[in-house]
């Protein structure tokens, strides 16, 4: 199993914890790896937060075995704001909230080349790869069966988006800081509909460049892309606040050292 890592914590109360995920962390296990999980530091958490004899009978009732608390997740490599539960009630109340789409996330994220519009919406279904179990993708209207790398059933999947900076390195290839809105909360969604658009996410092995031109493109910085630069900037929640009343809360989180660094090297001022 991995080391524990350190884990930033935004806010709690009775209810609920916020906290800023670092990368290279899964939220919960996948049954293949044997890594710690978000998961696991939520149960070392429960055992310092609530008595010894009373913390795996509390975690028993939030959730599914393996997943307490977790009511939304982050890809891996993913940073950001994410809120887990710590009571009953308070899960129920989240979950359908992130079920509905009434909770709002912004991400930002540096993808490749320039986007060519300031704003926009792509509206473009998800389902799962053929070729790899591992990834999901948007039919690709180009190819000769009008399909593509798709099997399975079609999810909608909708994002906004808004070009936040239009960069270059310094020997002068186009990239993109931009801050995406997703409508749903469809898997690997930001990754897949950047991706769909031509302009995947720096650093994305999984949906990004191939392995020529990420070897290039590694050239270009001195900071080592060892993850997808996405980031969960903030998230707009209603919480259980004392005496389970509801109150609307922003929660945010500033861009990691990697991503900030990327971003001075391409000459980003803000």
């Amino acid at each position: 199993m991995t080391k524990k890592p350190k884990i930033k914590t935004i806010f709690k109360n009775d209810f609920q914890i916020v906290i800023d995920k670092p990368a290279h962390i899964m939220t919960h296990p996948d049954g293949r790896k044997n890594e710690y999980t978000l998961s696991d530091w939520l149960k070392d958490f429960a055992k310092k937060k609530f008595k010894k004899k009373t913390w795996q009978s509390f975690l028993k009732e939030v959730g599914e075995e393996g997943r307490e608390g977790v009511v939304h997740r982050l890809d891996t490599g993913t940073t950001g704001v994410m809120i887990f539960a710590l009571e009953k009630d308070a899960f129920n109340f989240l979950k359908r909230q992130f079920h509905s789409h009434a909770s709002k996330k912004i991400y930002r994220a540096i993808v490749v080349g320039h986007i060519k519009n300031d704003t926009g919406i792509i509206d473009a279904s998800i389902s799962r790869s053929k070729s790899d179990f591992r990834k999901k993708n948007t039919k690709d209207f180009f190819t000769n069966d009008g399909k593509g790398d798709v099997t399975g059933k079609e999810r909608e999947a909708v994002t906004r988006y808004k070009v936040i900076e239009r960069l270059r390195s310094k020997t002068g290839n186009p990239f993109t800081l931009v801050e995406c809105y997703p409508e749903t909360g469809r898997t690997h969604q930001i990754r897949v509909h950047l991706k769909s658009i031509r302009h995947p996410i720096l650093g994305d092995d999984l949906y990004g460049v191939g392995v020529n031109e990420k070897e290039k493109i590694q050239k270009e910085f001195k900071t080592k892309l060892t993850r997808p630069m996405l980031h969960a900037f903030s998230l707009k929640i209603k919480i259980l606040d004392k005496d389970k009343t509801v109150k609307e809360k922003t929660f945010i989180a500033k861009e990691h050292a990697d991503m900030k660094k990327v971003l001075r090297e391409l000459g980003y001022k803000n």
